[in-house]
């Protein structure tokens, strides 16, 4: 009987697997090392950079892998389609990324008041040669803020500041901000307030820095927020959305507070009855 010729195994496609899966395995390795605080942020984003790489040259040799399976029947078809997945997998964030780059404007500081933004004092002082620059906001910045971000803007909340203050404390908690001193408990006195946090992201805890500015109006307080990111020339959007989202969670907070105030306690059923 006739022998068939062994097939060849594709050393293409064994080296798509390895690097597209050592990508995955970077890319989870330093994500939740910078999450808890165990790789600096500027390391993190150059790893980045090395995990796209890695990403793109398994799924470029996957191609190949699959170019030697059909053209000479190499065993190449499991290894090819592993490394296709978890290089696709490794590059989804970065192509969300690439489309928010090119969809949205590179805004890196962004209020919800242009004319007057509420001033940072002790970020500037904390950042370093490697971060972004605050200054003032531009004209320019301001008019594409304002094109692309309109709802972006302050909360009137019907409330007094000694009450924002008391509902601002396990939002900025619950977000694992952290305040620059000692959170104030009341205006003592004063018709704004500012308060400056180290606001990192929910997810990879990037850093960024946010003021907040609580406007005594007697019987409401005005609250503007601006928020602006230590790293890289585009925010993607996260600045903008963040503070919507900090402004909705802190007017929930207050009427979750203020129900627990009006609440009534329910009928023990002892009380005496009148005729």
């Amino acid at each position: 009987m006739a022998a068939f010729p062994q097939r060849r195994v594709s050393k293409t496609a064994g080296w798509a697997r390895r690097l597209s899966a050592f990508s995955l395995v970077l890319l989870v390795t330093v994500g939740v090392g910078h999450r808890y605080g165990l790789v600096e942020t500027f390391g993190f984003l150059w790893t980045l950079v090395l995990v796209a790489v890695l990403a793109l040259a398994g799924l470029f040799l996957a191609v190949g892998g699959f170019s030697q399976l059909w053209r000479n029947g190499d065993k190449a078809g499991k290894a090819s389609l592993a490394a296709t997945v978890l290089s696709l997998i490794v590059l989804a964030p970065y192509a969300v990324a690439g489309w928010l780059y090119l969809t949205l404007p590179a805004l890196t500081d962004v209020s919800t008041d242009l004319d007057e933004p509420p001033a940072f004092v002790i970020a500037p002082r904390l950042r370093t040669a490697q971060m972004n620059v605050i200054g003032p906001v531009t004209a320019e910045a301001a008019a594409l803020q304002m094109r692309t971000y309109p709802d972006v803007a302050g909360r009137r909340l019907d409330a007094s500041v000694e009450r924002v203050l008391a509902a601002l404390a396990p939002v900025v908690a619950a977000r694992g901000w952290r305040v620059h001193g000692p959170m104030p408990t009341s205006a003592g006195g004063r018709t704004e307030i500012s308060i400056e946090m180290e606001a990192p992201s929910l997810l990879l805890r990037f850093p960024a820095d946010a003021v907040l500015r609580l406007t005594d109006e007697e019987e409401t307080t005005f609250v503007d927020m601006r928020m602006a990111s230590r790293y890289g020339p585009h925010d993607l959007g996260s600045n903008a959305r963040r503070i919507n989202g900090f402004m909705a969670a802190l007017a929930a907070e207050l009427e979750r507070q203020s129900l627990e105030i009006i609440d009534i306690p329910p009928s023990d059923g002892n009380e005496n009855t009148v005729d």
